[in-house]
């Protein structure tokens, strides 16, 4: 199958266990174009791993389809097995084989290869991922980071039509996850390959998907790319999956549309009856680049928290006016 045949097709596919009182993927419908990427992502139980399951093929929706290219995966009289499915995966332990060296980690499924072409291969993807020389290592080895690159190469050896990704970097740090981030999607676009991406981090799928699903109970409830999922996120749940945000329809006495906002878009001013709500600062956060406050409004009602720059100077107990940016 060619990279312009790598189209996945989900229409209408919904999962429910046979255990379960609700179904786990509801009507789920997206179409995502040749050698792109899709970032899954919601909390947990939003469904986005069940949705992953269903389209390699590991359980069978009860309704609705799959097609990749012109090939139907799942439909209401037709089943392929996961097997069949030319897919690669990549799982959040990676699943090396610790008995076998890195070189044949990753030619294990180039079967019908030449050993020349597998090793070619080989030698390709470890260069392109900064680990060119590894190829005699065992996976007790390797480091977590250099074992998630291991893992990425072996599924994308094969050229499979489609990758699937399932939290790949949550047991990772911080800062090792935002690199293998980069590592990932250069190397997934170098490859020209379809790909989706599931995490519950909000920061890797706005950086690495070209389009962003979002998940909440079982439901995508936006599919967009990640700036239009910032600015213009379709619904609160949405809104405070990416960001800290206030409800301001629990404000007495206060009409506000939209009925939340961010937390960066408020900022401190002077008391003032032409402000979106007065009260007095209650508590105090520094986190490094900004800091969080929190205001108690004189009605009593729910408090609300401000984003400010860590360089502005606030008291606890100080009476100040909120107002949108």
């Amino acid at each position: 199958m060619s990279s312009s045949d790598n189209a996945l097709s989900v229409t209408n596919a919904s999962l429910t266990y046979p255990s379960a009182r609700s179904p786990s993927v509801r009507n789920a419908t997206f179409t995502l174009a040749s050698s792109k990427i899709l970032s899954v992502v919601g909390r947990s139980g939003s469904g986005k791993s069940s949705l992953l399951r269903a389209i390699c093929g590991l359980e069978r929706p009860q309704e609705g389809s799959i097609t990749l290219g012109k090939t139907l995966l799942s439909g209401p009289a037709h089943f392929v097995r996961p097997d069949r499915r030319p897919l690669g995966f990549v799982s959040q332990s990676g699943d090396l084989f610790p008995h076998l060296i890195v070189e044949r980690n990753i030619t294990y499924g180039l079967r019908r290869w030449s050993r020349s072409e597998k090793k070619a291969r080989c030698r390709e993807l470890l260069q392109a991922v900064g680990l060119d020389g590894m190829e005699k290592r065992y996976p007790h080895q390797l480091s977590g980071g250099e074992a998630q690159r291991i893992a990425l190469v072996r599924a994308l050896a094969p050229r499979p039509s489609l990758l699937l990704m399932d939290e790949p970097f949550s047991g990772l740090d911080t800062m090792l996850r935002e690199t293998m981030r980069r590592v990932t999607s250069d190397l997934i676009r170098r490859e020209k390959t379809t790909a989706i991406f599931v995490t519950h981090h909000p920061d890797d799928a706005l950086a690495a998907g070209d389009n962003v699903a979002v998940m909440h109970g079982g439901r995508i409830v936006q599919f967009a790319p990640p700036r239009e999922i910032w600015e213009n996120p379709a619904s609160t749940e949405v809104a405070s999956l990416f960001s800290g945000i206030n409800d301001l329809s629990l404000l007495k006495g206060k009409v506000a549309i939209p009925e939340w906002v961010r937390t960066d878009q408020l900022v401190l001013g002077p008391v003032s009856p032409d402000s979106l709500v007065n009260g007095v600062i209650s508590a105090i956060e520094y986190l490094g680049p900004f800091q969080q406050i929190f205001v108690r409004p004189d009605d009593h009602s729910a408090e609300i928290k401000v984003r400010i720059s860590p360089e502005q100077f606030v008291k606890i107990g100080t009476k100040v006016g909120l107002r949108r940016t």
